[in-house]
């Protein structure tokens, strides 16, 4: 109960999300009974939720008002030294991430950060319940804005441009196809046969098509030379603009493979990241590293077929990640039915079965290693085609 009120003072300070006054006497009377019946009835999210809406709507004379008698009642019932407790958070969280913001910024920082905390307690209250099965935890997003946050989800479907339609539908693009009767590997983890180098991260940039692509060149270059380098997702970012993808804005892994196969993709020593699509093309013949001939393409929603896909080896899939539990996910198998569009793209790099008999993919995402399990995580399995992994998946051939 701290956390939430320190999460409404913070916000009472963000005066550039208030609107302006109607009637304060009579809104401050309805919206305290609110509040006292969401604190005694202990559901965190939905005093949280009601306060934020009760803040855009009613105003600045409204939010001082409404907050000196409601903190006041949590003063009285020996709420203390809130403000406190939540700054050694914050310090500790900035400090340990080497983060640094100006006075002005700070409080919209800690109050996005106190709010990410409030979710992944609500999170992991239901994962002790017994109600889901997986883990929140706070990581190197937590204080980040919802925009910057889309920033980081770049998978644009081929129906976002007509290049990348056109790409995919030419000779370098083939159907993959599986003999449904040969026996399946139980369990598969790409990770303990030297074929997948560490984990990433992309930054405020819509390049998580570039980073899967890459990882998914990375293990088929390994496995083609026996050499595993970091390829370039910049390489990728910047010179894949005339095969349908747009850079930071997103794009789509296919017209990396035809890049791949027509020009070569440089290392990341050779071409390092730098998360912006500013600068040209700066690709050079002599420091390729890696090349393909092309790819193949999963069914559309099939996930039998993805299982046998990945049987063979990594494969970039697109998934809908554009999620607060996604967001803060930690451990466990990852769940949500809300999940219907694919806009974030990953690396499938294996599969398996828990014990509790529960069905799951093992995927490399690019959101740096506080994220998921050292930046790895786990996504239900033969669930539906969960968070629609299966619909868009690709490999290089």
């Amino acid at each position: 109960m701290l956390r939430i009120i320190a999460l409404l003072i913070i916000l009472a300070i963000l005066v550039d999300f208030i609107v302006a006054i109607k009637d304060e006497v009579q809104q401050l009377r309805e919206v305290l009974g609110m509040f006292d019946q969401d604190y005694k009835q202990g559901n965190v999210t939905r005093l949280t939720l009601d306060f934020q809406t009760a803040m855009k709507e009613y105003g600045d004379g409204f939010k001082s008002t409404v907050l000196q008698s409601f903190l006041k009642k949590m003063e009285d019932n020996g709420e203390l030294n809130v403000m406190e407790k939540l700054e050694t958070e914050w310090n500790d969280y900035v400090t340990a991430l080497g983060k640094h913001y100006d006075s002005s910024e700070t409080n919209l920082r800690m109050a996005i950060f106190e709010s990410n905390e409030l979710i992944t307690e609500a999170i992991n209250r239901k994962y002790k319940q017994g109600l889901i099965s997986y883990t929140a935890g706070l990581n190197d997003m937590a204080d980040l804005t919802d925009e910057e946050f889309r920033l980081m989800n770049g998978f644009l479907p081929l129906n976002e441009t007509y290049r990348a339609r056109r790409y995919a539908a030419n000779n370098y693009g083939l159907f993959f196809t599986y003999n449904n009767s040969e026996a399946l590997p139980k369990r598969v983890d790409w990770r303990n046969s030297g074929i997948v180098t560490p984990v990433k991260a992309q930054g405020l940039c819509g390049s998580c098509y570039a980073f899967a692509s890459a990882a998914a060149l990375e293990a088929y270059h390994k496995r083609k030379t026996g050499r595993l380098v970091d390829l370039s997702p910049q390489n990728i970012l910047e010179c894949t603009w005339k095969f349908g993808n747009k850079g930071c804005r997103g794009g789509f892994m296919n017209p990396v493979f035809v890049y791949a196969s027509t020009n070569g993709i440089s290392t990341l020593k050779h071409y390092p990241y730098v998360g912006t699509d500013k600068y040209p093309c700066s690709w050079r013949p002599e420091l390729v590293e890696a090349t393909d001939r092309g790819y193949y393409h999963i069914p559309r929603g099939d996930e039998r077929a993805l299982q046998y896909a990945v049987a063979k080896g990594p494969v970039v899939v697109g998934i809908s990640g554009y999620h607060d539990s996604f967001k803060n996910y930690r451990s466990g198998i990852y769940t949500n039915h809300k999940c219907k569009t694919p806009n974030h793209a990953v690396l499938v790099v294996g599969y398996g079965t828990s014990r509790k008999n529960e069905d799951y993919w093992i995927i490399k995402n690019s959101w740096g290693q506080s994220w998921g399990r050292n930046g790895f995580g786990y996504l239900a399995r033969n669930k539906g085609n969960m968070c629609q992994i299966a619909t868009m998946a690709s490999f290089p051939r």
